[in-house]
């Protein structure tokens, strides 16, 4: 890695993140303002991968930190490893339609093997990495963070299913699991038994003025 180019937020644009950059030698560079089209190519996975793990509820506190940290941990062996993705390779014109060419699927591993920038010793480092791993099994330690996310996911009211600890039981419930639809913790539905929501967001502006609205 040679640098971060990061947006303008305070969250990457502060001294920790200064002083570590000049510490391994990176160059911190940040977008232009109100231009966010900068970061498309980082901001792209957000939906595919980030929120299709983590799904879009509220995380506080040092324990979701923790078990965030180590879902990403497996989550980057899986995505990078097993995961094949399309590389756009040519896109022209031809009258009023736009016709795209990709590359045949491949991993991020599979790509940095192709590429002959990348040095001999990394790729050795690569394939020995890629010989140490079990996609079901970093699968099932995918699955068991979700359900540690479910739990302490900010007004939830979801309980989560108990965690997979055998890969053999994991892999037995991979059988079935297409029969009940989306299988992540954070997407599974609500409870229908919950407290219906009856408190007011903002205030009643008819509260002292005595009217009162009826039908008919």
């Amino acid at each position: 890695m040679l640098g971060l180019d990061v947006d303008n937020d305070s969250a990457f644009i502060n001294e920790v993140l200064l002083s570590y950059s000049r510490k391994h030698n990176l160059e911190l560079t940040r977008s232009r303002a109100y231009k966010k089209n900068d970061q498309a190519w980082i901001e792209q996975k957000n939906g595919a991968i980030v929120r299709k793990l983590v799904g879009h509820g509220r995380l506080e506190g040092a324990e979701a930190t923790l078990v965030l940290a180590d879902l990403h941990k497996v989550a980057r062996l899986y995505v990078n490893f097993f995961q094949p993705s399309f590389k756009l390779k040519s896109k022209t014109r031809e009258a009023g339609k736009v016709v795209k060419k990709y590359h045949a699927p491949a991993t991020p591993y599979e790509q940095l093997l192709a590429d002959e920038r990348v040095d001999s010793g990394v790729k050795q480092r690569l394939r020995q990495q890629f010989a140490s791993l079990d996609p079901l099994e970093l699968l099932s330690q995918i699955r068991q963070a979700q359900e540690e996310i479910a739990r302490l996911e900010a007004g939830a009211d979801t309980e989560p299913s108990p965690a997979i600890l055998e890969i053999d039981q994991f892999v037995r419930s991979l059988e079935t699991a297409w029969r009940h639809g989306e299988v992540r913790a954070p997407y599974r539905k609500r409870r229908s038994d919950a407290k219906p929501h009856t408190w007011r967001t903002r205030p009643d502006p008819y509260e002292r003025s005595g009217l009162f609205c009826c039908d008919g």
